[in-house]
């Protein structure tokens, strides 16, 4: 049973004769699984990468033809075009015939922006109904991500098995800002990024202190906060190289970390992501018997 005090777990415990906020939090966990599930479904999601590609120096011609650099799936046109890197910049030069599109708009030679620029998103490149990629950095190293809508990881995708949603996953943790900020190499699957540290979130569970250090990322409504976590559950019930779980900027000192969401990252999808894997400082030991499961299903490749 997992034991509750006076700084961590907010104030919804099944053992508690009254809880008016309990079945109102459950239903917005419920909502928030079902937007993450949509998004998978998506037809640029995690499930739909086709191929990671890391670029040379020089032309790299694209296609299904066997002979190209960078090879499509069947379905893709034989010839797409060329993709010349030279140095940071990347251009694209389509070949006679193909519909490449970049946000409705034909295009038959362009300089494409890749994922750097935080707050612009990467041009993506559209190859008639089914196909789209775009140019990621990592480190020195450039790539093509390619999407394809007809994936079979997306078209067989049936779900992901998760823990009943417990209010008592709910903590409220204290969060002590680092002054400034520390900027370290974090690992991922590929390598090492930078990334920023803003502070450690510490909580207790069991009547035993834990701490969560998370990076500051850029998400859809402004900057929020990762942790990146291994528990007692990682390789067992969950996926072995650890869950995601996303947070608002903390607020008076505080920030509500909600393992009822954590989350299996993009490598549990594909061999195709670059996911940041999480640090040793991370590695909780205890169960966090909360969030998602391993993820079961079809896989690319």
């Amino acid at each position: 049973m997992l034991g509750v005090s006076t700084v961590g777990l907010m104030a919804c415990r099944p053992s508690a004769p009254a809880c008016p906020t309990c079945a109102a939090h459950e239903a917005e966990v419920a909502r928030w699984r079902e937007d993450r599930l949509a998004g998978l479904r998506g037809e640029q999601s995690w499930l739909s990468l086709a191929g990671l590609f890391w670029l040379e120096e020089g032309e790299q011609r694209l296609g299904a033809d066997p002979s190209a650099d960078i090879v499509f799936p069947a379905g893709a046109p034989a010839e797409i075009g060329v993709l010349t890197r030279r140095g940071d910049e990347v251009r694209l030069r389509v070949a006679a015939g193909v519909d490449a599109r970049i946000d409705g708009a034909q295009v038959t030679e362009v300089a494409l922006r890749s994922d750097m620029d935080k707050a612009r998103p990467a041009d993506r490149v559209t190859i008639g109904a089914r196909f789209v990629f775009l140019i990621l950095v990592r480190g020195e190293r450039i790539g093509l991500r390619l999407y394809d809508t007809q994936a079979p990881a997306r078209r067989e995708f049936a779900g992901i098995e998760s823990f009943p949603i417990r209010p008592e996953w709910r903590v409220r943790a204290r969060f002590e800002p680092f002054s400034p900020p520390r900027t370290i190499e974090h690992p991922t699957v590929i390598g090492t990024t930078r990334a920023e540290v803003p502070g450690v979130a510490i909580f207790t569970i069991d009547g035993v202190e834990q701490r969560l250090t998370p990076i500051l990322e850029t998400g859809p409504k402004g900057q929020e906060l990762l942790f990146l976590f291994r528990d007692r559950t990682s390789g067992v019930e969950t996926y072995t190289g650890g869950r995601f779980l996303v947070t608002e900027l903390p607020r008076d000192g505080f920030v509500e970390l909600d393992f009822n969401r954590a989350h299996n990252p993009p490598c549990a999808f594909t061999a195709y992501a670059t996911c940041p894997l999480p640090r040793e400082e991370n590695h909780l030991k205890i169960r966090v018997e909360a969030g998602e499961k391993t993820y079961a299903g079809p896989h690319e490749p």
